[in-house]
């Protein structure tokens, strides 16, 4: 079943996700929907708390080169370390047709349980190290928006037009 993403300025994205505590029938339906909604919004990851979920939980696609998807659940995700900095455009399903450049680690390496409750160390470089970056700020309350802080003061520029925008569509 595809969900409703939640959009920017509703408060729920502000929230801090809860660990997954038990994988149950509940939480496989959240990730099979949630992956569902994702590639039907051609997302390349998508937070639990985006679909209004409490829970710490993310799916990302990791087919990165237009091959067929290959959608992976992150359940709790934990950083273990990143490495280097290199800011590229991002964008978030939150924030139709925002797009941003962000600074993001290079590299990143973190632990997750799967839907099996297997423990899973996950390393990603580029674009895959940016979406795991971007989705565990979703859990931890943090939007994408206030990643720009150290970035040009264009970028400051068109989220003050994009709010702007919201506010006059209401």
């Amino acid at each position: 079943m595809i969900l409703q993403i939640v959009k920017y300025p509703d408060p729920v994205l502000k929230k801090k996700a809860e660990p997954v505590d038990k994988i149950s029938k509940e939480v496989f339906t959240l990730a099979d929907d949630m992956i569902e909604t994702m590639l039907s919004n051609d997302g390349l990851g998508l937070a639990a708390t985006q679909v209004s979920s409490p829970l710490r939980l993310f799916v990302i696609n990791i087919s990165l080169d237009g091959d067929a998807p290959k959608p992976m659940v992150v359940i709790n995700p934990r950083i273990i370390s990143q490495e280097g900095l290199e800011v590229h455009e991002e964008g978030c399903l939150s924030f139709p047709e925002l797009y941003l450049n962000i600074e993001r680690p290079q590299k990143v390496r973190i632990h997750a349980k799967d839907l099996y409750n297997e423990n899973a160390i996950l390393d990603a470089t580029g674009l895959l190290a940016r979406a795991v970056m971007h989705e565990i700020d979703h859990l931890d309350g943090i939007l994408f928006i206030e990643r720009v802080a150290k970035i040009a003061q264009e970028e400051q520029e068109k989220i003050l037009k994009y709010l702007e925008t919201l506010s006059q569509n209401k």
